[in-house]
């Protein structure tokens, strides 16, 4: 599976996001090869890559049906090692914030069976929209990842027709 996700997912979306001028994000802070994060809402996987390199292949939790985690191309603009949840009063440790209407990769409790339970036997198990990862995989992920690491969300791979 990594094949397929490393070899012919990620790099075609490199030469699709990264070229278009029309989703050009700020550079990263700090020096170094750049890092970027792909989360494939169908699989529950996130995948971190820092240049042509996987660092993190982590077990995630999406969006339900009605709350789903959006499709598109987003950046980490806001971190916060501990954070509560205004809307839902849910702790979420590690918290990146990817989207104005508060989406974010953070810590959740039991992200590893949500994700699944989310996958194989009920997707009403998922988040409110956030992606959630085990509270170590989130901390993982907040010490790697700066603000600005752009981040990819695709909702599914698309299925080979054998017409």
């Amino acid at each position: 599976m990594l094949n397929r996700v490393g070899f012919a997912i990620i790099p075609g979306l490199f030469s699709v996001f990264l070229l278009q001028p029309a989703v050009a994000m700020p550079p990263q802070e700090g020096a170094g090869q750049m890092k970027i994060i792909y989360v494939i809402t169908d699989e529950q996987k996130l995948y971190a890559w820092e240049g042509n390199k996987l660092v993190y292949e982590f077990d995630v939790v999406t969006g339900r049906p009605g709350k789903e985690t959006v499709p598109g191309v987003f950046q980490i603009f806001r971190k916060h090692k501990d954070y509560t949840s205004k809307t839902y009063g849910s702790e979420m440790p590690y918290t990146m914030f990817f989207s104005e209407d508060g989406k974010a990769i953070h810590g959740t409790h039991w992200a590893t069976l949500r994700s699944y339970i989310h996958t194989y036997v009920n997707e009403s198990v998922g988040s409110m929209g956030c992606v959630g990862l085990t509270d170590e995989d989130a901390e993982a992920m907040f010490n790697w990842a700066p603000k600005n690491t752009r981040i990819v969300i695709l909702e599914e791979e698309p299925e080979d027709s054998e017409e």
